[in-house]
């Protein structure tokens, strides 16, 4: 079993509770399983794979990609939103 650990700076809960709904198609992955818990000025997100390394970095960088995403997104919609 590989378990890994982020924690990513965000503004609010709500920002958090976005970037935990962004990583739940994830958590279809076989042997996979990603859990969410927001916290006073960041999102913790714990992760456990059991699979091989390669796979699991693979899957670790679609899921920054993935989480990157979101955050550009909702940015985005916020600075649109200021206009």
């Amino acid at each position: 079993m590989i378990r890994a650990r982020l924690k990513i700076a965000v503004e609010n809960h709500q920002i958090a509770n976005s970037l935990m709904k962004a990583v739940e198609p994830d958590n279809q992955v076989p042997h996979l399983q990603i859990t969410g818990q927001p916290e006073l000025g960041s999102l913790k997100l714990d992760i456990q794979f059991d699979g091989t390394v390669e796979t699991f970095i693979f899957t670790l960088d679609d899921m920054l990609a993935c989480l990157q995403a979101a955050r550009e997104t909702l940015n985005n919609i916020k600075t649109e939103g200021m206009d």
